[in-house]
């Protein structure tokens, strides 16, 4: 059997992050090797298909974790409506006490609900949060995180300067399936079939067919991406000084787990790259069509993939946990006095005292006779190295085999609870803040905002229908009018840390300028719009799902939260009525279903050479139903996939009288856009305005 190695031997090597999506897969990712776990419950979790644990199954696997040495990371990384947030945060206070190392979670509203009522909790901001680049590292610090999961898309240049700059620990996927679109930033599967990626219940529509019209040469399916695998790269990504490594997985099999975590396991520890066996082995275990490190490299070509039909996993079958936690024992024989035993292990010691010592009649016990019968450990979890033993003999003792047993038995049990209950903590006695809240922003006047792609997009008509309008900022200078409509800029969809330079360079042009607001879609953006005197709008793209959640916006310095476009319009109602801070929603608009880093037509003959204008890009995919979904370029070579039927109130005012009104003009030129505005005005239906399907809050 396999001995566990405590973990302070990797002290040099980034932490091996393994997947658990049930009691089993955790076994495996302990027999492979991990050195941190990451699962969660039945709730809460990004991944509800996964098997999960019931509650008695959590606080074993926390105790089990902490007896291996392996930290125990808990999944609470949905989108929390308000309903949730008590019973979301009781389950956190549950698994804190239990002695859960570390919590992943994706709701700005519920970090603060943590770490207001359990500041000594450790949060982890979920890849989710869509957090690029050291900016939003450090906007996330300020909101009590002490680590980022960092994006998928992100070139080793990219990553490399975000490890060295960010002020929290960086995590980064390393194996596993890839997402096409942004995590955090994909609405396609609750869009299509009302089952949300951001509430743990995506369909994968990405894996479905699709088709590009008049494009040769193209994929038949475009938005499916082969599994990552950086096995070639580790000595580069060790030489990163990233903290943590991770491997995605938790609807896979404790076969998977084990495979995958035990071939990165080795490779660590022997700081090498992957053979060509190796990456085999790998792709026999699991893989679309092969593996890609596209991103990783910047060469966005052949990364589409497919699990090939009738495909049957090989590697080694994962029987169970045999592994041993180390522990050490001490012993004390000396005639006259009872024989005692203190047992070492985790950084916990029990001691346990047995019958008197008696004189030895011909030979007494010798301490290798004694160790080889202490270290008789069976079927019990942990086991005793010669090295690890220690005695102290008057060399006149002798016990008998049977009190030997006895003692071992009782020290072996009191160690296993002293373990479990070291795990354990008690909760701080906070005092709660009857500080009352201002309330002066949430009575701002309610605004009307648009946006547009550019300016030869906004009609006449928006510059007296609006009170802010958006325009990207790449623009550069904005037009000033002398009407109803101020101008403000649209911050990038993507911003990693190469970006923000020209991000801040543009806020202080507009500032210069006389600019007020800025459309941030980035929890950096809103600290940097803030920080350059200007007034950031939290766009929908932070997916603000409850009400504490749009004051942490707040409180980051936005004045006005468009909230998710997921919430039902009673959620929008009843946050934009409770909250400190002026809540709405988008009201019209073809919703942005998923952010790519790569173009659609990157492994279709695309040279790149356009860099995101879309030279070949055929503007619209159909599916399997023939729905088509609009594609439009948005620069670096990356695209935006936005639903087919626009989200249409003009006749129905079912969010009444909100703070903000959101405008989405994306596919509209000045023309439709005009009649749009019109058919607004007069509240006409979507039939009236000539539209033939829409989408409804």
């Amino acid at each position: 059997m396999r001995q566990l190695k405590h973990t302070d031997l990797y002290k040099e090597l980034p932490e091996l992050l393994a997947p658990a999506g049930s009691p089993d897969a955790l076994n495996a990712a302990i027999e492979g090797g991990a050195d941190a776990v990451y699962f969660g419950g039945s709730l809460f979790s990004n991944r509800m298909r996964a098997k999960n644990f019931d509650e008695a199954e959590l606080f074993r696997s926390v105790a089990m974790c902490k007896a291996y040495s392996v930290k125990s990371y808990i999944t609470v990384n949905t989108r929390l409506r308000d309903v949730e947030l008590c019973e979301a945060l009781d389950f956190v206070r549950s698994l804190y006490c239990a002695g859960a190392d570390a919590f992943i979670i994706a709701d700005a509203g519920l970090a603060a609900a943590v770490k207001e009522a359990v500041p000594s909790a450790e949060l982890h901001a979920s890849t989710q949060m869509t957090g690029v680049n050291a900016a939003d590292a450090a906007a996330l610090a300020s909101l009590g995180f002490s680590r980022m999961v960092c994006p998928r898309e992100l070139s080793r240049n990219e990553l490399k300067l975000l490890i060295d700059s960010s002020p929290i620990d960086i995590e980064m996927f390393i194996h596993g399936a890839h997402c096409v679109s942004v995590s955090g930033q994909c609405l396609m599967s609750w869009a299509m079939g009302g089952r949300s990626g951001n509430r743990g219940e995506c369909a994968q529509p990405c894996r479905l067919p699709y088709r590009m019209a008049g494009c040769r040469n193209v994929s038949a399916h475009p938005l499916s991406l082969k599994d990552m695998c950086l096995a070639e790269h580790v000595p580069e990504i060790i030489s990163m000084n990233v903290r943590s490594l991770k491997i995605e997985g938790r609807l896979k099999s404790p076969d998977y787990v084990y495979g995958v975590v035990g071939v990165w396991r080795r490779l660590l520890d022997e700081r090498r790259s992957a053979t060509p066996d190796e990456i085999a082995y790998l792709d026999g275990i699991f893989s679309r069509d092969g593996f890609t490190d596209g991103y990783y490299r910047n060469k966005y070509t052949s990364m589409n993939g497919m699990r090939r039909e009738g495909t049957v996993p090989v590697g080694e079958k994962f029987e169970g946990l045999s592994k041993k936690i180390p522990i050490s024992a001490h012993a004390r024989l000396i005639l006259g006095e009872p024989f005692s035993l203190t047992l070492s292990c985790a950084g916990t010691n029990v001691s346990a005292e047995g019958d008197t010592v008696q004189e030895a009649k011909s030979a007494p016990l010798t301490d290798d006779m004694l160790y080889k019968n202490i270290s008789k450990l069976g079927g019990m979890p942990y086991s005793l190295a010669r090295n690890d033993f220690t005695c102290e003999s008057d060399g006149k003792g002798f016990l008998s085999v049977a009190q030997i047993n006895a003692i071992r038995r009782s020290a072996v049990s009191f160690l296993e609870r002293a373990v479990a209950k070291s795990a354990k903590r008690e909760l701080p006695d906070i005092t709660a803040d009857n500080t009352a809240k201002a309330d002066a922003v949430s009575m701002a006047k309610p605004v009307k905002t648009a946006f547009f792609q550019s300016p030869a997009a906004v009609p006449d008509v928006a510059y007296d229908a609006f009170d802010i309008i958006f325009l990207p900022h790449r623009f550069g200078k904005v037009k000033k009018v002398r009407r109803r409509a101020e101008m403000g800029i649209s911050l990038p969809l993507w911003q990693t840390d190469r970006d923000t330079d020209e991000v801040k360079a543009s806020l202080e042009a507009f500032k210069a300028e006389g600019g007020t607001y800025v459309l941030a879609h980035s929890y950096s953006q809103i600290t940097l719009s803030r920080d350059a005197g200007l007034v950031p709008i939290a766009s929908e793209r932070l997916n603000i799902t409850n009400r504490r959640a749009a004051e942490v916006m707040m409180d980051l310095g936005a004045r006005y939260v468009i909230l998710s476009p997921e919430l039902k319009a009673p959620a929008i109602r009843d946050i934009s009525k409770k909250s400190r801070v002026a809540c709405g929603c988008a009201v019209y608009g073809r919703l942005p279903l998923m952010l790519l880093r790569r173009c659609v037509m990157s492994d279709s003959g695309c040279s790149g050479k356009c860099m995101g204008q879309g030279c070949l890009l055929p503007r619209e995919i159909s599916d399997r139903k023939g729905v088509r979904l609009s594609v439009i370029p948005i620069g670096g070579r990356m695209n935006l996939i936005l639903n087919p039927n626009p989200l249409w109130c003009a006749d129905k005012n079912e969010t009444g009288d909100v703070g903000i009104s959101h405008f989405m003009f994306t596919t509209e030129d000045a023309q439709e856009a005009s009649r749009i505005i019109e058919a607004y005005r007069l509240g006409l239906s979507h039939t009236e305005a000539g539209i033939s399907q829409i989408k409804r809050i």
